[in-house]
């Protein structure tokens, strides 16, 4: 699952040679991102590649009602079963973007006394990216959806479900649909397994942002 993350550089574009057309894209460094809130995305269109905003919480094309009817929780979707889930087929066919990100919470612990946890990739660069599928509204705006998988053993103590982070290697072919649905299925991800750094930070409230969401408690992992 995937339900608050956070961006730490505003030049996201400049670290991903797939998205070099992109260069100088920019989006403003935030903590706290959360659902229904806009995000940035890169996706593929007729026109190439673009760089967007979008409402994070997807509503399928066929949905013609406000935003605030669609009931349905699709801020996350499945990768095993987004290419045949009605909500979520279409977006899968003609809808896939990447999200921008340096890392993302999980929550641990009883209800009211909830302790978040902090996970990012080891890697040189202060940006990774999100597979993720995006479909159109009918002004014109956008909603996207973050795909998720089973998460990796090293971090499924905290949530049996984890985003979907992209390698180098995996951005092109993700965009550009170059590989078929059952490889994508299965293999998508994958790449980042015993690479995770993870810390327990202190609790925060749902309108909190800034640097010190993400220092850690003092706690020894």
């Amino acid at each position: 699952m995937c339900g608050r993350f956070m961006i730490g550089d505003e030049n996201w574009a400049n670290y991903h040679g797939a998205l070099s057309i992109l260069r100088g894209a920019t989006t403003r460094v935030r903590y706290n991102i959360k659902p229904t809130e806009t995000i940035a995305l890169a996706a593929r269109t007729p026109e190439g590649l673009v760089a967007a905003s979008a409402r994070w919480w997807l509503i399928p094309g066929f949905f013609r009602g406000e935003a605030s009817e669609w009931k349905a929780t699709t801020f996350n979707a499945r990768i095993e079963t987004a290419a045949e889930k009605p909500i979520f087929r279409a977006a899968w066919k003609h809808g896939r973007c990447v999200v921008p990100a340096s890392g993302y919470y999980e929550w641990t612990g009883e209800k009211g006394r909830k302790q978040p946890w902090f996970i990012t990739v080891e890697q040189n660069i202060p940006v990774f990216l999100f597979a993720g599928l995006c479909a159109a509204r009918p002004d014109g705006s956008l909603t996207a959806a973050i795909l998720t998988r089973e998460a990796d053993p090293q971090i499924a103590h905290l949530h049996p479900r984890m985003p979907i982070i992209l390698t180098e290697a995996e951005i092109a072919p993700w965009l550009e649909q170059e590989t078929g649905d059952v490889e994508t299925i299965a293999t998508l991800g994958t790449g980042w397994t015993g690479r995770y750094a993870v810390r327990r930070v202190r609790p925060f409230g749902i309108a909190d942002d800034g640097p010190q969401l993400i220092e850690p408690d003092g706690f020894d992992l």
